[in-house]
Parts: structure tokens; sequence; C-alpha cells
């Protein structure tokens, strides 16, 4: 029987993790800038809708192409260091495409290659980042994850994108140059975070092949093998298994109306083109929330009835925006839906750091992060096609994909986080990573 006995309070945040949230929201920053500019360059050097399309598919694919290899390579090599180059490559390139761009020389081709490049580096950024966090908040997972969600969205959203598009207005190199360097910071901060945090291969944790867990830390052998091992771990572990999966599914039933969420905005509610980077704003506003409101929810209400709330809350809040009388009432569901997203995703991310094994931490975060993206393209292909019948269909339909996989999993999801309380005890009883 798991342990009733109340948690303790949560421990504040120490240094180590405020200077870890500070390179991330400096990485951030430049994500939201790039993820502005280079959709803009791209649509200043030709005007074939395909030919600028073209860009998130070459934003999506290194998920899907190196998401497991990035699990294996953070569970066997210094997380930090991981982070650190992976910024400092990214910056790199977007200073040799500002250099082309100044000369006149860049090319759609070329934004595809640079696209694929910075987004392989955050691939093993993103995984590195999510592994490292558990040692720099234990005990107070939730809060830690929140932060980083409302740093990023006010980051990236808030300041990143207009600042992209305000400065390609003076000069379509001058964004990339400021991209370059809020990465480089964001890399610099980093490498000041404390070794005992930053996973097996460090220098000062323990020595490979010790047993953490019951699992034995990863040696230098096949990749393969590794690789399996993690996804091994998922599989046999049920209810964790049932809470990866049905992450997947969640993600198909979003993705049917991501696809046509802009005709659904524009055509269907009349937003107008120039106000639509607002309407997207709203989202943001919401999910500001729901990351701040998180922590807090757990710890007054429980994990799992949050959990459960914000899942169901999506489902009726997908129908509440697909029958909203007027442009104004979408746009408060709208951003309602990104709230309770925000809500419900930072505490299952908590849940499975708190239950994975630190030395596996790594291979099962980006094994739930491939399967996330995995079923995306296959959800707005869905909805592409039910919204040739009504463009209100695809979030009916993404609400019922989720309402029927949320009660699926609610047995299972009960068991992860009562494990996920447990082990949040446990930590809290041992404190945070001090600097």
């Amino acid at each position: 029987m798991l342990s009733a006995e109340p948690s303790p309070p949560p421990p504040r945040l120490g240094a180590p993790f405020h200077r870890f949230w500070a390179g991330c929201v400096s990485s951030n920053l430049a994500d939201g800038v790039m993820l502005t500019t280079l959709p803009v360059l791209a649509a200043a050097l030709t005007d074939d809708p395909l030919a600028v399309a073209g860009l998130a598919a070459a934003r999506y694919l290194p998920w899907l192409l190196f998401g497991l290899f990035a699990g294996v390579l953070a569970d066997r090599f210094d997380r930090v260091r991981t982070m650190a180059a992976a910024n400092l490559v990214r910056a790199a390139v977007i200073v040799a495409l500002a250099v082309l761009t100044a000369a006149g020389q860049a090319t759609v081709t070329l934004l595809y290659l640079v696209m694929f490049t910075v987004m392989t580096c955050e691939v093993f950024y993103d995984v590195a980042g999510r592994a490292v966090l558990p040692s720099l908040a234990r005990g107070a997972v939730d809060r830690a994850n929140g932060r980083l969600v409302a740093g990023r969205e006010v980051a990236q959203e808030f300041a990143g994108a207009p600042l992209g598009g305000f400065l390609f207005a003076v000069a379509a190199s001058l964004p990339l140059a400021v991209n370059a360097g809020a990465w480089i910071l964001g890399a610099v901060v980093l490498l000041g975070l404390p070794l005992a945090a930053r996973g097996p291969g460090a220098r000062s944790a323990r020595p490979p092949g010790t047993p953490v867990h019951g699992v034995r830390a990863p040696v230098v052998g096949p990749v393969l093998s590794d690789l399996a091992e993690g996804l091994r771990f998922v599989w046999r572990d049920v209810p964790l298994r049932a809470l990866v999966l049905f992450v997947a599914v969640a993600n198909f039933g979003a993705g049917a109306l991501a696809g046509v969420f802009v005709l659904v905005v524009q055509d269907h509610f009349g937003v107008p083109e120039p106000l639509f980077g607002v309407f997207l704003a709203v989202a943001a506003v919401g999910a500001v929330i729901g990351a701040a409101l998180s922590s807090r929810a757990g710890e007054r209400f429980g994990r799992f009835p949050v959990l459960a709330a914000g899942f169901l809350g999506q489902a009726g809040l997908c129908v509440v925006f697909a029958f909203a009388p007027n442009a104004w009432v979408a746009a408060v569901a709208w951003s309602a839906l990104a709230g309770a997203s925000t809500l419900a995703g930072v505490l299952a991310a908590g849940m499975v750091q708190l239950v994975v094994p630190e030395p596996l931490m790594g291979r099962v975060l980006s094994a739930k992060k491939v399967l996330s993206f995995s079923l995306l393209p296959l959800g707005a292909l869905a909805g592409g096609l039910l919204g040739r019948v009504d463009l209100r269909v695809p979030a009916v339909f993404g609400a019922v994909v989720v309402a029927v996989a949320t009660v699926w999993v609610w047995n299972r999801l009960r068991v992860v986080a009562a494990r996920a309380d447990e082990a949040e005890r446990a930590a809290r009883r041992s404190g945070p990573v001090e600097g």
C-alpha cells in the first residue's frame, strides 16, 4: 500500500533552479525570435504557400528522427553541457544565416536547412533540460515546471515573437543576430549549474553502473541497447505506459483542431488576418495563468483530481469554442482551453519526472515526446478531412477523443498520481540541490 501520510510542505526552489530558469528563458526568447523571423523571411523570398509551409515540416521532423536518440544521450552524458552545446551550435548556424541574409544570399532551401539544424539542436536541448529538472527541484517539481512554462510563454510568445517581427522590419539580419546572442547567453548561464544536478554522465555523478532505484546508470555500449532499455521500462510499467499512450492519443485529438485552426478563426469566426496573432496571444495568457496555478491547485486539491478536471475541461472547452456565437466568446474559450491544457500538462509532466528512475529519465521523457509528436500530423490530417464537412467538426472530434481517452486512462492515472505523491514526499525529505 502507498503511504497516505500528509505531504510535507514544498521546499523553496534554490539558486541552481533559478539559474537554470534564467538560462531557459534566454533560450526561449531566442526561440520566439527565430520562429517568427524564419517564416517571415521565407515569405519575403517566395510567394509559394507550399514552399513556406515546408518550414513547418523541417521544424517537427527532427523529433521523429532523433528524439529517442536524444534520450540516450541525455542518460549517458552531462546534460547541462549537452544543453549548452546545442545552444552554441544553433547560435553559430543562425550567425551564418544572418551573414548570408545581409549579403543577399539567403534562399528558401537554406532556410529549410537552418530550421532543420536548429530544431535538431532543440530536440537534444529539450530532452536534456527535462531530465535535469527533477534534480534541481526535489520536492517541488510541479512548481518548477509551472515556472518554466510561464517563463517560456512570456519570453517566446509575448517578447520573442513581436521582437522578431519588429527587428525584421528594421533589417532582415538584425533579429538573427539578437537570436544568436540570446542562445549564447543561455549557454553561459547554464554552464554554472552544479555538477550534482547534471545526470549520470557528469563528473561528480555516481560511477557508471552504480544501481539507482533498481536501475543501473548507463555505461558506454550500443546505443540501440540503451534505447531499448528505456522503451522496455515504459512498456513494462503498465500505469506509466497508459499515461504515455494517453498523451499521444490526446494530442491526436488536439491535432484535429490545430490542423484547421487558422480557418476556424478567420473563416468561421471572421477574425481578420492582421488580428490572428492577437487571437493567438490570448491563448498565451491562458497558458501563463494555467502554469502559475498548477502547483497550488495540485497541492490543495490533489494531483489526480486536478489532472482529471484539466483533461475533461479541455474536452468541454473544445465544444464551447466550436459553437461560440462570436469571436469574442471563442477567444475566451480558447484562452481557458489553453489554461486547462497547461494546468494538466504541467502536472502530468511532473508525475513522469517523479516516478521514473533518474538514470532512465532522458530516454523515458524522449519516448513520451516522440509519441506525442508522432500522432499530431495524423490528427491534423483527420481534422482537414473533417473540416470539409464543417469547420466545427474537428473541434468536436478532438473533444470526444480527449474525453474518451481520459475515461480509459482514469484508473491508471490515479495509480501514477499516487506514486508521484509518494515520490514527492520522499524528495521533500531530502531537499533541493544547493549551489
